[in-house]
């Protein structure tokens, strides 16, 4: 839950996540690693672990096919997972450089209040307005500064 990072060699985090309950599986876990550079701030997103083995060897995760029931809006209960966990260790750590580092948890699609309204409601809406969504969690920071 955040806090300072003041070790000199590579922070290594470890990351835990538990589905809600009633909500759908998680779709992976991620580190975002900012930075300060040439007086800009930078980020970088890193997938830790993904639900199914999808974490390609580069880093990249393939996509995941869990459509909601448009019709009823009902979530996919089938795919992602129920608990993900992960280590990460940043690969480009660099004990002079202010960073900061925060989890974000993904999970499955599901449907929006745009979708909800059109099903109970009969409201309709344009075709390029999203009808669902993919809710996320986040940590608290855990920041770097040099010594």
């Amino acid at each position: 839950m955040g806090g300072n990072y003041t070790g000199t060699t590579a922070p290594q985090l470890l990351v835990w996540a538990v589905k809600d309950p009633i909500g759908p599986n998680l779709d992976r876990i991620q580190i975002i690693k900012g930075w300060y550079e040439n007086g800009e701030i930078k980020d970088q997103v890193f997938n830790v672990v993904a639900s199914g083995n999808r974490l390609r060897p580069d880093g990249s995760v393939e996509p995941i096919n869990a459509p909601i029931d448009m019709k009823t809006g009902k979530f996919n209960a089938t795919k992602g997972a129920a608990e993900l966990m992960g280590l990460w260790t940043d690969p480009d750590y660099d004990p002079d450089q202010h960073a900061y580092y925060y989890i974000r948890v993904l999970q499955l699609p599901t449907a929006r209040w745009t979708l909800y309204d059109e099903l109970r409601a009969g409201v309709k809406f344009a075709p390029d307005v999203k009808r669902e969504i993919v809710e996320r969690a986040w940590g608290s920071p855990i920041w770097h500064e040099p010594s």
